[in-house]
């Protein structure tokens, strides 16, 4: 929970202790209805203290998604760099094709140690 949700569930908490503390004070001095109005306001608080518990645990889950996330398209970036390696790779060959055999790259690991020249 981020510092703030902390901040407004101590409030919600305390206004809530206020309401039930005026509410038993005034239980039997003032006409019924106004104390059970009390009553129902100083359950109301405990809506906001289940919203910020639910908005943590999202935070959390939005969390953990977007770490997973990271680490399948750091997956994704090395399996495109080793596609990229590879397609360099081949492309000494396409040279050494293409120049008519004359040029080759010496750490090719398709070059033959027989008619090759570099």
């Amino acid at each position: 929970m981020s510092r703030g949700g902390r901040a407004l569930v101590v409030l919600y908490v305390a206004v809530a202790l206020w309401l039930a503390f005026c509410t038993v004070r005034t239980w039997g001095a003032v006409p019924a209805w106004t104390t059970l109005a009390m009553a129902a306001a100083a359950l109301a608080p405990v809506v906001g203290v289940v919203r910020e518990t639910v908005i943590a645990g999202e935070r959390r889950t939005v969390a953990a998604l977007r770490q997973r996330e990271a680490r399948r398209s750091a997956w994704r970036d090395t399996a495109a760099a080793a596609l990229a390696r590879a397609e360099v790779d081949t492309a000494c060959c396409e040279r050494w094709w293409t120049s008519c055999a004359t040029r080759h790259d010496p750490g090719c690991a398709h070059r033959t140690s027989w008619g090759t020249t570099t």
